[in-house]
């Protein structure tokens, strides 16, 4: 694993970056700084990964011009809390994304969140996001927190079941992965600190207004079983509640995600 003699991307005031050519996996790195005591927030970056993952442990093809990144963090917040910075990040994935993608007439709302975890663009995976953590000893709470995201700038797989896109694919413009990532170092410290000083209310409320099919019928398909209803809303801590024939709503708190027209 070799850094590359590059420019760094710019962060914001007392955060922290790691530039990397090829490595493993920017998640792991990011543990490997943890566990050797590294400061935080810290992010990981680098140009291609040889074993980067996605949620399920799915292989996510790294291909040179994409943007591979984790933030590190020691977030000092239970589990549950915690577990609602998918949504921030998602939502500072998406803000960050609008720099290069113009709006379309017909298509007023091009960038959207899909729950749980991943930013659509004109429908189209484009960004998924990934959370490992590790309790502190004795079980208080979280020691460290990693937000792995990956985002296709220059090119995308061809996974029929989950259709993907690029900004180079959608015809917009492709920025350098560290120029992406410096925007959205920015949007991230400024929600981190909207989290820590009110909750989850303002995340919650910004990832709604891009919310991927928001009262609309999906499939949210389970280990054991999938289900079907209209996408409602989040509760507080960000589960999916669907609406079933009854009226009643079932909180969804880990599936995958389906459009039935996809």
């Amino acid at each position: 694993m070799t850094r590359t003699p590059t420019a760094q991307p710019a962060m914001p005031a007392g955060i922290s970056v790691a530039v990397f050519d090829e490595i493993d996996s920017t998640m792991d790195e990011a543990r490997r700084q943890l566990q050797a005591g590294a400061d935080t927030p810290l992010w990981i970056v680098a140009a291609q990964q040889t074993k980067g993952r996605g949620r399920r442990s799915r292989a996510w093809q790294s291909v040179d011009g994409n943007l591979f990144c984790t933030l590190a963090l020691k977030p000092d917040a239970a589990p549950a809390r915690a577990a609602t910075l998918s949504f921030l990040a998602a939502v500072a994935v998406a803000d960050a994304l609008e720099s290069w993608v113009s709006p379309v007439a017909d298509r007023p709302a091009r960038l959207q969140c899909k729950w749980p975890n991943d930013i659509l663009l004109d429908g189209r995976k484009i960004a998924g996001i990934l959370l490992e953590s590790e309790m502190a000893p004795g079980g208080g709470g979280l020691a460290w927190l990693t937000i792995g995201i990956g985002v296709n700038l220059a090119t995308h797989p061809d996974v029929a079941e989950r259709p993907a896109i690029s900004l180079a694919g959608a015809g917009c413009p492709v920025p350098h992965p560290h120029e992406l990532l410096s925007v959205m170092a920015v949007g991230f410290a400024d929600w981190i600190v909207r989290w820590r000083e009110d909750g989850f209310a303002p995340v919650k409320q910004a990832w709604l207004a891009r919310a991927a099919r928001l009262g609309q019928e999906i499939e949210v398909r389970l280990d054991k079983q999938t289900l079907h209803g209209i996408f409602s809303a989040l509760d507080d801590s960000g589960a999916l509640l669907l609406q079933q024939a009854n009226g009643e709503n079932i909180a969804v708190t880990a599936g995958d995600v389906f459009f039935p027209d996809l």
